[in-house]
């Protein structure tokens, strides 16, 4: 058979069973009524170029398009076990050329992935996030800038996972890094800093934060034709025109990723186990937090059994301190101040701090908590300038105040219990800005829930 024989073969059976699929019904609810007209391979078989027939409105046409892009991988992993060939052809979803006669075509695929960039996140199973996995070639995986131990944990946990499942192209990549006492943990010497060469992908993986702001310089890697699958516990939305799965009953996104490998079926190796114990010792505080559930003992349980030193790890987290770490936490004390009769404390720390002190963002994680653990103290609040003119604002309560509500305003999100935003203020303006808001509501304890105050 002539190459160009076999090609048009290929093509047809795509067809086929592409047009069974979808007859079947996607789970995507956004695609319509759609009929298959033609399947275009390219000489070497490796692409196939779907051309659909769309009906309805303009924008429901858009929107099957859509669903139909973002079921490709999905779509590619079924035809590839009927097919049965050495290499499943990548699919890419066209709207059919006649459609030219009604508008152009280069104009409808700009407006479809402008659509597309502005849609909600598509709410997606776990069964599903599996699938989006395993359909995907290669994949980035990436977290929030200044790095804690749930989003280094989760970082890696997925990344040991992948490579379980075969998915040997997957790159790991943190604005800033992986942090000094999370450098040792098995693969973390494979994460890549924002300086790095951005390696080749087409599935983005997001976890332990649901927004394009808080990767920071990473978030410059991904195209707007880039797959993203958001995998978080933060109770904030994913960004626009992603897909994903956001389980804010999740002490950890290092516990929703034990949950993941349950679903695809797979081992938890004794490097990924340290990693997601890591993840959840910290979130939870040591299982101290408000946080913490049944759930997340039984979940220790499972990860201790793969033979975690439980005494040194924890130690290593909690009980040791750098030298750097120790003269910040000595301004934060001499700093703070209480508000509303003791019920509100909050501290402070500028750029020359951090150089005095010759420390690090690094250094900073968890100080907030000596406020917090102070008698009387319901609120506690740092503003940290590593720069001059931007500060951090961290808030952490007792739990009866949301801090993840309150610095929503301000363009921040987290738990209820411990929260952040970043401002483009001084340290003093921040505080000016802030404080006042924060003892108006603590004064105030009917306060409307919204606006940060439990009942």
């Amino acid at each position: 058979m002539s190459p160009k024989g076999r090609s048009n073969r290929v093509g047809e059976l795509l067809r086929e069973e592409i047009a069974k699929l979808i007859s079947r019904g996607l789970k995507d609810p956004r695609i319509g009524f759609v009929s298959v007209m033609e399947v275009r391979m390219s000489p070497d078989l490796h692409y196939a170029n779907v051309y659909v027939s769309l009906f309805g409105s303009e924008s429901e046409r858009k929107g099957s398009l859509i669903g139909l892009r973002n079921s490709a991988g999905w779509i590619r992993r079924e035809v590839g076990q009927f097919l049965r060939m050495r290499y499943t052809p990548e699919i890419r979803f066209f709207p059919d050329e006649t459609l030219d006669n009604v508008y152009h075509l280069e104009g409808v695929l700009d407006e479809i992935h402008t659509e597309q960039r502005q849609s909600p996140m598509l709410a997606l199973t776990l069964e599903q996030v599996v699938e989006e996995l395993r359909s995907a070639e290669s994949l980035l995986l990436t977290t929030h800038v200044n790095a804690d131990g749930d989003a280094i944990g989760s970082l890696l946990g997925l990344w040991h996972m992948l490579r379980a499942m075969g998915k040997t192209r997957s790159a790991m990549a943190v604005d800033g890094g992986a942090p000094q006492a999370y450098k040792a943990l098995p693969g973390a010497k494979r994460i890549l800093g924002a300086d790095a060469e951005p390696p080749s992908f087409d599935t983005a993986v997001i976890l332990d934060c649901s927004s394009f702001e808080r990767i920071g310089e990473i978030a410059q890697w991904i195209g707007p034709a880039t797959k993203v699958i958001v995998i978080d516990h933060h109770r904030d939305p994913g960004p626009p025109g992603t897909m994903g799965h956001i389980d804010p009953a999740q002490a950890a996104t290092g516990e929703l990723l034990m949950d993941l490998y349950d679903t695809a079926g797979v081992e938890i190796p004794a490097e990924a186990a340290l990693s997601l114990y890591i993840a959840q010792i910290t979130d939870t505080g040591g299982y101290r937090f408000s946080n913490t559930t049944a759930a997340s003992h039984e979940k220790a349980a499972r990860l201790i059994r793969t033979g975690i030193d439980v005494a040194s790890v924890n130690n290593d987290i909690f009980n040791s301190q750098s030298r750097a770490k120790f003269e910040l936490a000595r301004r934060v004390m001499a700093h703070a101040e209480f508000h509303v009769n003791g019920v509100l404390a909050d501290s402070w720390l500028s750029p020359g701090d951090f150089h005095e002190a010759l420390a690090t963002r690094e250094d900073t994680e968890g100080i907030v908590n000596l406020l917090k653990h102070t008698d009387g103290v319901r609120v506690a609040a740092l503003f940290t300038a590593f720069e001059a003119g931007t500060c951090k604002v961290s808030l952490r309560s007792q739990g009866e105040f949301d801090c993840a509500a309150f610095l929503r305003t301000y363009g921040g999100g987290g738990h209820v219990a411990a929260a952040g935003a970043t401002l483009e203020l001084s340290v003093e303006d921040a505080r000016r800005t802030v404080l006042p808001a924060l003892e108006k509501l603590l004064s105030t304890p009917s306060a409307d829930n919204d606006s940060g105050v439990s009942s």
